[in-house]
């Protein structure tokens, strides 16, 4: 998959621009504060359908103006034409987005046409962060391969808002004897969508780990061994459960703790507090592996991203490197730009340098106050 191009109006600090990118490596470079991020948050938007950055939508319009608009054009491989995403983003109202000029339903309709890898200073905390961190990674990535998985999780957090509404109510007037039925519908719903959930996951974290393995394995030179593998806070993580076995489970777990979840003020049970447990030679790499070690591990867990998009998809997403390389050592640093050379990768930097005298060569974009200031070969 390849970005061929990217236009902005009213966005950020961008008042109107376009920019086109070559296959290979593209370094948008710049002082501080110029607006490169703000081109990786636009190409991203369009994998997501949101910003990267947890900005709020009006945000991310221009000062004084009424409304962004974005359009992006990609290619697929074998394809033969490149396919069109563009979104107005208003001051006041919803987003509207569009696909080859035909309007779309909205977010969960465009995710899945183009796919992107973001890799950011703060993905470094993957393994150290928390448990919501964790999450997120995976259901990024699994909704960019499986429009159906967005689906469900958005269903299943609709729900969970629901029943923890109702918790809070339950807890405010001391009563637990709402209508029975309320309750079992919403553990029903959480139930069926957190399953497919649950399965969805846990098949892609058992492929992962192995890409996983891999990359380390070259990056400390087969020295150290690393294992990733799910943990669900209400379903078992072997594989053996099924389906119809996760849900009912699931439901019981939703339906025979509902006193303790009002004594605490919030659902307990439920994919929402599963995490990943990340291990490095056979030791929980968040307490026992050193700073550089769970840095690494990261860095592997992003490149495994990209190469269960392209094992799933069949071709590479584009890698997005937001500012990344400055907090990365030289050895890192040459070992994520090796496993790049044979994909699209867009950059933001402040040393351009690094990348002149890379093999194949690099398009070097120089962003100065929201503006393109100069395009060329390096």
């Amino acid at each position: 998959m390849k970005c061929n191009n990217i236009s902005f109006s009213s966005f950020r600090n961008i008042e109107n621009e376009s920019l086109s990118f070559s296959d290979g490596v593209n370094v948008l470079w710049g002082r501080n504060a110029q607006g490169k991020s703000n081109i990786l948050e636009g190409i991203y938007f369009f994998a997501r359908g949101r910003s990267f950055r947890g900005a709020k939508e009006r945000e991310m319009i221009r000062f004084s103006q009424s409304a962004a608009t974005l359009s992006l054009e990609f290619s697929k491989e074998g394809d033969r034409y490149p396919v069109s995403l563009s979104a107005n983003i208003p001051a006041d109202g919803r987003k509207t987005l569009y696909r080859n000029g035909a309007r779309l339903s909205g977010s969960k309709e465009m995710m899945g046409s183009f796919r992107a890898v973001l890799f950011c200073p703060s993905h470094l905390t993957l393994v150290s962060g928390g448990p919501a961190l964790r999450r997120s990674f995976m259901d990024i990535a699994l909704s960019q391969l499986y429009p159906a998985y967005l689906d469900s999780l958005s269903r299943y957090n609709r729900a969970l808002n629901q029943r923890n509404a109702l918790i809070k109510k339950a807890q405010g007037t001391g009563k637990i004897a709402f209508d029975t039925m309320i309750w079992d519908t919403y553990a029903e719903q959480m139930a069926t969508y957190g399953a497919d959930i649950f399965a969805r996951r846990l098949e892609y974290m058992e492929k992962l780990s192995e890409s996983i393995e891999m990359l380390f394995s070259e990056m400390t030179l087969g020295a150290e061994k690393p294992s990733l593998s799910y943990r669900s806070s209400a379903l078992t993580d072997s594989g053996d459960e099924t389906r119809d076995a996760g849900k009912a489970k699931l439901y019981e777990a939703l339906t025979e703790n509902i006193d303790r979840e009002i004594h605490f003020g919030a659902t307990l049970y439920g994919i929402h507090k599963d995490d990943i447990s990340v291990r490095l030679n056979s030791k929980d790499a968040k307490i026992y592996a050193s700073q550089g070690q769970q840095r690494s591990l990261a860095l592997a867990m992003k490149l495994a991203e990209g190469e269960m998009s392209r094992k799933i998809s069949g071709e590479y997403p584009v890698f997005l490197l937001d500012d990344v390389l400055s907090e990365l050592d030289c050895d890192r640093r040459a070992f994520i730009m090796r496993n790049l050379t044979d994909r699209q990768l867009i950059v933001t930097s402040c040393e351009p340098d690094v990348f002149r005298s890379m093999a194949g060569g690099s398009r070097l974009i120089e962003i100065c106050d929201g503006k393109i200031k100069e395009v060329c070969d390096g």
